[in-house]
């Protein structure tokens, strides 16, 4: 155990030592975690590798991920604030007022490493474990964001679905149409862009006690059943956006088939004119 502290950098009492609060926030689309390990000052960084850890008093940390989420050990709501301003420069779409949030407790005891619902027991505490609950708390976090948003556009996408049924969008204008398409394409962009951020961490590939704790970790917290219906929203998005292109093609056939039918009949009304009017 202390060979883990000084490796993590731990100088806790006792009593704090076995428990530890965990919290993570969703702060933005990304973090630009190259920039801020280049320029950043005001917190030591402890791990350079992803996700990364950082210190911001004496046993307090903050472990930060490239999409846009922050996960405190043990800081109070003061200190949390006050780290999140400090990196919102760095931070893609900042808004610290995100709806999307998670917490657990970590236990360390002797005994089996057993994972619960928003509760983990281990026998030991290192940076790799802190790092590797960070993580797949982190992946929980971001993916509700993408839930909800995906969720959002899939009720649009069935009310503009309803209109059609009952011709409501018979005349609707092109833009507006395209306008909704181009919200539908922009979430479905994001979520695709950041779904391959919830591959396994490379962390797991290096220790097998590593990877059994973050399959325990997926399981709870239902990543993949998760990750699959997402995935079935953002294919049902793709099949509506096809729909909408779809009717806007029929619309603008239709358009240019009245053109042709209205040029038509003008030109039958000039030969009508000229050959009866005119000539008398």
């Amino acid at each position: 155990m202390i060979e883990e502290k000084k490796k993590f950098g731990f100088s806790l009492s006792q009593r704090i030592k076995k428990k530890f609060s965990v919290l993570t926030f969703y702060v933005g689309d990304s973090i630009d975690l190259k920039k801020l390990k280049e320029t950043f000052r005001e917190y030591p960084i402890i791990t350079r590798e992803h996700p990364i850890i950082l210190k911001i008093e004496k046993g307090q940390y903050a472990v930060l991920t490239k999409f846009g989420t922050v996960t405190f050990w043990n800081v109070p709501k003061r200190l949390r604030e006050k780290f999140i301003d400090a990196i919102s420069s760095f931070v893609e779409n900042f808004d610290k007022t995100y709806p999307y949030f998670d917490s657990l407790k970590v236990f360390i005891r002797e005994g089996p490493e057993e994972v619960k619902f928003e509760k983990i027991y281990l026998s030991k505490i290192d940076k790799e474990k802190v790092q590797i609950i960070s993580f797949a708390l982190s992946q929980s976090v971001a993916l509700e964001r993408y839930e909800k948003e995906v969720e959002n556009k899939i009720i649009e996408a069935e009310e503009i679905i309803n209109s059609l049924k009952t011709g409501g969008l018979k005349w609707q204008k092109e833009k507006k149409l395209l306008s909704q398409i181009g919200e539908i394409l922009a979430v479905k962009q994001r979520a695709i862009s950041h779904l391959s951020l919830f591959d396994k961490p490379e962390t797991t590939w290096e220790r097998i006690e590593i990877e059994r704790l973050y399959n325990k970790l997926y399981f709870e917290l239902e990543l993949g059943d998760r990750f699959d219906v997402l995935n079935e929203k953002i294919k049902f998005l793709s099949d509506h956006h096809k729909l909408l292109l779809d009717f806007i093609s029929a619309q603008k056939s239709s358009f240019l088939e009245l053109i042709i039918v209205i040029l038509i009949l003008v030109e039958i009304f000039i030969f009508l004119f000229e050959t009866f009017i005119l000539k008398k």
